[in-house]
């Protein structure tokens, strides 16, 4: 039936077509007639559509007015004080004096010889355009002016199909009218200067010029206002650095412009064509914590400015129209996880800079080595030059002053041999540290790596192997289901045929006995958790994961539960957030507040509550077990803080100790951190070097150590039911036995009501203080 309509409607079409050419051949001036005409009224419709907005904003004189001299946005922290700046591109302006009159006679006569005629528009281009390039097809380019190209330089151009060209021209030349007539045509030849790319993240002539001659516009040459002026037609095909060639035969060509057009003489362009000669500075990278938090807000901001255009239309813009952001970020909170980044992070750096190694790597660190080595392309061009092994090594291992990024100062020079400048790159560590409100979803710190000027991948939004900070998403998953914290399970060295002959190890290489659920989380107990993990099922942990606002890929595998899904910092605080707080998912948020320069709201956050996670009462047993993690089990270093809180956390460190973590809270706020490598070839050598107990915990804990200082501390106890698990930890009984044991045996039981009435409780911290031992524990 669908056969048959489709050609019923395909000899419809035929036959219309036929009656069109019919018409044609009769009357070719009429049909020729009704053409154009059509043709007219679409341009027409087209530029209407255009004109009122359909196909994307056109900015109003208002908003081209702020280009000039476009104010810039400033972040303000939770104090209202300013933290952060944000400006137009990575530029900076010059004003007109500054601007060397070779640069504007160049651009004139190369790009739009007619601007000081026209009005924006230039009609006798656009036959030209008409007649060479679409009817000869002569390929002689565009007709846009320089105003033209500024709405292009500065609004960019949309992806419309097939009719994104013309929508787009039609769009600037809408704009080419409006600016002509708010600016004059001097001011607008420093617009474009000062918004024009050059090719390498380069905007505006004046960091041009200091890139490529070291000097100010002002004091440029004719040959050096030429070569710039040339690279603007194709940034990287003409850049004077990588393709000199192409750059001179170009700056030849702007030259000859500028006679033809008599900018300057046949003499002056003559001397001028010499070999161009540069006096490149590269660029410098600063030294910046700002910056991860920063590019967090404008996503944040572009989201919600997508979704809420100003009155009239317009689409609000961080760079141009010099908004107030208010944020959640706590100054003091912020300062802690910077001077604990700093401080740990020059410790650990050391110890990894003795003690790395390359386990993944067969035949080990001295192999990876060799092979690094190997693949520098210094190393494969000395090669080429014949150089012998022994003049290779010589150089290798020759030492000079060398770049080296320090932490919070940037480059400094260092004494060091090729191969070990290598070497301290690739086995550098990174990191990530974020705090957030556990109640509200408020972010209060946000550090999303060692210096953005260093290295801009934000280690809190970029997926890591989690480690064993996933396993209290599989233990909620076990609560959930009545699983006891006081349930046994034998920790016996297990292989799972049906994965590959899978065989969890622990960590501290000890089998044999039982260990209690709530035991087994404090001590991270590889073999217990993966019994667990095979008890609840992976579609249930990964239902719960998404529940607590975990949205990475988590694998089908069972191993699931040592942390072998790549998640976020971000995501995962996210997910312990709902364990501190109670039960509840918040949604992350940064910016509490958007205002314009006037002062009125444009946006006010409110916490986004998503649902619970679990029952009250599996989130109380849970925050209790991970209070033991810290007072009995893998994070009993975060001790030695002498917090007066109780807090409770989760440490993690992934296979060849890659990966180290650890997340902690209090009711009211939790802290996570990451250390790593990026490249996971490197890693610590052993796990008293690299665990998430020894590289992320001391971040987390010297910054719960400064909230609990403060007069008014914004952190509180947990409070439980019970001071204490009535089971022990660890014993040598089978599971089978134990469990039943611990419920029912009337000696063990008695030892519980002598504990209960003799046990001091710490009045500061509430933590029970263990001074009766269970003397049945290790039979």
């Amino acid at each position: 039936m669908a056969s048959f309509t489709f050609q019923k409607y395909l000899k419809k079409t035929s036959a219309s077509l036929k009656q069109v050419f019919q018409f044609a051949r009769k009357k070719p001036f009429k049909f020729l007639g009704y053409a154009i005409l059509t043709g007219i009224s679409f341009v027409l419709l087209l530029f209407f559509c255009t004109y009122i907005g359909l196909f994307g904003h056109v900015p109003n004189k208002k908003e081209l007015a702020s280009l000039k001299n476009p104010v810039t946005s400033t972040i303000y922290g939770s104090d209202k004080k300013p933290i952060a700046y944000f400006y137009m591109q990575n530029r900076s302006n010059i004003d007109s004096v500054q601007l060397n009159p070779f640069l504007k006679k160049a651009l004139v006569a190369t790009e739009d010889a007619r601007f000081y005629e026209h009005s924006g528009i230039d009609y006798k281009s656009y036959a030209r355009v008409l007649v060479k390039s679409v009817l000869l097809q002569q390929g002689k380019g565009g007709g846009s002016t320089i105003t033209q190209q500024i709405a292009k330089n500065v609004f960019g151009r949309k992806d419309l199909w097939l009719l994104s060209t013309p929508i787009s021209k039609m769009r600037e030349v809408i704009i080419a009218k409006r600016l002509e007539s708010i600016y004059s045509k001097d001011e607008l030849l420093l617009l474009y200067f000062n918004t024009v790319s050059f090719g390498e993240n380069l905007y505006g002539i004046e960091k041009a010029s200091q890139r490529f001659f070291s000097k100010t516009p002002e004091k440029l040459t004719l040959t050096e206002s030429a070569t710039l002026v040339g690279v603007l037609k194709a940034p990287t095909y003409y850049n004077p650095r990588r393709n000199p060639n192409n750059s001179t035969n170009r700056r030849n060509t702007v030259l000859d412009q500028m006679v033809k057009y008599g900018a300057i003489t046949e003499e002056e362009a003559t001397k001028a064509k010499t070999p161009i000669v540069l006096n490149y500075s590269p660029p410098e990278k600063n030294s910046s914590l700002s910056g991860y938090y920063k590019e967090f807000v404008k996503k944040e901001f572009t989201a919600w400015a997508e979704n809420n255009p100003s009155p009239d239309g317009a689409i609000y813009d961080l760079e141009k129209d010099g908004l107030n952001i208010y944020t959640t970020l706590q100054p003091n909170i912020q300062k802690y996880a910077e001077n604990a980044m700093v401080r740990n992070i020059e410790r650990l750096q050391k110890s990894m800079a003795e003690y790395w190694d390359s386990n993944t790597t067969e035949g080990g660190k001295e192999a990876f080595i060799k092979k690094l080595m190997a693949q520098q392309p210094k190393v494969k061009q000395l090669q080429d030059q014949g150089k012998s092994l022994e003049e290779i090594e010589a150089f290798l291992q020759r030492t000079t002053a060398r770049k080296y990024w320090e932490v919070n100062k940037g480059f400094e020079p260092r004494q060091q041999s090729y191969q070990d400048s290598v070497i301290s790159a690739i086995v550098r560590l990174h990191t990530g540290i974020l705090a957030m409100n556990s109640r509200s979803g408020a972010i209060l710190g946000y550090l999303g790596g060692i210096d953005y000027g260093f290295s801009q991948i934000d280690n809190i939004k970029a997926p890591k192997q989690v480690g064993s900070t996933f396993k209290p998403i599989t233990y909620l998953t076990a609560l959930q289901q009545g699983i006891e914290p006081c349930d046994f399970y034998d920790n016996t060295l297990r292989t799972y045929s049906q994965y590959e002959n899978w065989q969890p190890r622990n960590s501290s290489g000890s089998y044999g006995g039982s260990y209690s659920v709530q035991g087994a989380l404090a001590n991270s107990v590889n073999t217990v958790s993966v019994a667990l993990q095979m008890r609840v099922g992976v579609p249930k942990v990964k239902k719960q994961a998404e529940k607590m606002g975990i949205t990475a890929t988590i694998p089908d595998v069972p191993s699931i539960v040592l942390g072998t899904a790549d998640i976020n910092l971000l995501e995962m605080v996210t997910a312990y957030a709902s364990i501190s707080n109670g039960g509840q998912l918040v949604e992350p948020y940064m910016i509490q507040k958007i205002t314009d320069e006037a002062g009125t709201v444009l946006f006010e956050a409110k916490p986004k509550y998503k649902g619970r996670v679990a029952s009250e009462k599996s989130i109380k047993q849970l925050q209790q077990m991970m209070g033991e993690v810290l007072t009995e089990g893998s994070g009993t270093s975060f001790r030695a803080y002498e917090i007066p809180f109780n807090i409770i956390g989760k440490t993690g460190t992934t296979q060849n100790n890659g990966d180290g973590w650890f997340i902690g809270a209090s009711p009211e706020v939790v802290i996570g951190a990451w250390v790593g490598t990026q490249d996971k070839r490197v890693h610590f050598k052993s796990t008293s070097l690299g665990s998430g107990a020894r590289t992320a915990m001391p971040m987390v804990a010297s910054m719960f150590k400064g909230l609990s200082s403060w007069t008014r501390p914004m952190i509180t106890n947990f409070e439980y039911e019970t001071s204490y698990f009535r089971c022990p930890t660890f014993s040598e009984l089978p599971a089978s036995e134990a469990t039943n044991f611990y419920k029912n045996d009337s000696t063990y039981l008695k030892q519980l009501q002598l504990r209960d009435m003799v046990i001091p409780v710490d009045s500061i911290s509430g933590v029970v203080q263990d001074t009766v031992k269970d003397q049945s524990l290790n039979k």
